[in-house]
């Protein structure tokens, strides 16, 4: 397949999802190996703009594609997701390509070799396109990397605009057309809060659905693998073809759901047009038919001590104190600073917190038993102007705060699926409105309910359009 210099060609997503993908796949509309040149051809023109990937080899992308292409030829069909490319976070570990956790320093000993969930990518036929950038050792929301480069929101050519952390490269490589679908990982919401900046849909699976041997451990108790599409419905084909399910849920319908709208603490510090849209939204669902009963849960706001003596703790040990102290002040300022707050973590709050966690996940029961759903902001902004945080002390606040709303879904043990709602503001422009995402969260163990609660309002409300990437080149 040849394309003319310069020429972006047509992301093959254009109009169709990634189940219809694979069965032009199927049907020999198009080869792995033509598939994979076209997204290759697509990081070639505008990965030096938008800084998504890290690592990418063309040719060998090719050989894997054309392998694929041989397989299924002999009569061997993987599933759905055979022949299809993915991108994978910069911390998982992918034999044949580096991993540098986003970070100069040699880690790649931490994160060791290639786990499960790479080689189970690979047993469905994926084929790797490379590795995405992410904040240094993804400890970070607002997607800013010092030592390795940000990558640059696709909704904005003009003004660089955070991408969101610490999945930044993944969620704007399938924002942009640049994969099908990305793996990231989500401690505190990393997967959550990139997607819902670059207008897609993000799962954070529950602790354990998906393995996180072969991935950098920032902290072994909080951290999920989960993937990054453009609609509920790939997310869905995603996850239940990784997890081999046999059967799908019955179709849930908005005018039977009860959904828990929540209160402080996350609706504090909304931008107008997230709260606009938010609001917006709920009152759709209600003239849908949609039970909304305003919630709040106060024990939401423990994530501010819990985050950091876990995080911090987990992160210094997976280094060893002595490498830790001997490295930290080589990392990314912000990166650094939240590290280090586990310095001063004794062993004895490091354990009062993990059984805290514990408690929380029982003490959250109660509200997932009343409704069907808890749902709120994703994010409390839309994508900053990159300059408006570059002050440290304000950079670090602000990294905190993009977190605020997706971290106590971790420490309740929950998942949780991020949805964009843009088109619910006032001012709404297609392609061009700055992306919201709404947060479905359901409790431990549900992450099939949260994907079809997210499919059923895809379904009555729409895919947004994604941003016009070509201004790009």
């Amino acid at each position: 397949m040849n394309f003319s210099e310069n020429t972006l060609p047509e992301d093959p997503l254009n109009k169709i999802n990634i189940e219809e993908l694979g069965k032009n796949f199927r049907s020999g509309l198009i080869t792995c190996k033509e598939l994979t040149s076209i997204y290759c051809e697509r990081i070639s023109l505008l990965n030096s703009k938008l800084h998504c990937y890290i690592h990418f080899d063309k040719e060998k992308s090719k050989v894997w594609a054309s392998a694929i292409d041989n397989l299924f030829a002999s009569g061997v069909d993987l599933g759905p997701l055979m022949g299809v490319p993915v991108a994978i976070k910069d911390i998982c570990s992918v034999n044949g390509m580096p991993t540098t956790n986003g970070s100069k320093i040699p880690t790649d000993d931490i994160t060791g070799p290639e786990g499960t969930l790479v080689k189970r990518l690979k047993s469905l036929g994926c084929v790797i396109l490379g590795k995405t950038h992410t904040v240094e050792f993804a400890l970070g929301a607002t997607g800013i990397n010092e030592i390795k480069g940000t990558p640059m929101n696709p909704w904005d050519y003009e003004k660089h605009r955070i991408p969101g952390g610490s999945s930044s490269g993944s969620a704007v490589a399938v924002s942009a057309g640049l994969a099908p679908f990305a793996i990231g990982t989500d401690t505190g919401g990393s997967v959550r809060i990139p997607a819902s900046l670059n207008g897609l849909v993000g799962l954070k699976t529950t602790k354990n659905r998906w393995p996180t041997d072969g991935i950098f451990p920032l902290s072994p108790t909080l951290d999920t693998p989960g993937p990054i599409g453009r609609s509920v419905k790939d997310i869905k084909l995603i996850f239940d073809t990784f997890n081999n399910t046999k059967k799908s849920m019955s179709p849930l319908k908005i005018e039977s759901m009860n959904l828990g709208k929540l209160q402080e603490p996350f609706t504090e510090n909304l931008d107008p047009e997230v709260l606009e849209a938010y609001d917006n939204f709920c009152k759709k669902l209600i003239s849908f038919g949609a039970q909304i009963e305003e919630i709040t849960i106060p024990e939401a706001r423990e994530k501010a001590v819990l985050f950091p003596r876990i995080v911090g703790s987990e992160i210094i040990s997976a280094f060893g104190r002595d490498r830790f102290l001997n490295n930290v002040d080589k990392m990314d300022s912000v990166t650094g600073h939240r590290a280090k707050l586990g310095l001063n973590v004794s062993s004895t709050e490091y354990i009062e917190a993990k059984n805290r966690l514990l408690e929380l996940e029982i003490i959250s029961k109660k509200y997932f038993g009343k409704y069907d759903a808890l749902i709120s902001p994703t994010t409390i902004m839309q994508a900053l102007n990159i300059n408006e945080t570059i002050d440290i002390e304000k950079m670090h606040e602000r990294s905190l705060l993009a977190s605020a709303n997706t971290q106590p879904v971790n420490i309740f043990g929950a998942c949780a699926i991020t949805y964009p709602i843009q088109s619910f503001c006032n001012n709404y422009v297609s392609g061009k409105t700055l992306p919201i995402g709404l947060q479905i969260i359901c409790n431990k163990d549900e992450d099939e309910k949260a994907v079809e609660i997210a499919l059923s309002l895809e379904k009555a409300f729409g895919e947004p359009k994604l941003p016009n990437i070509e201004k790009f080149l």
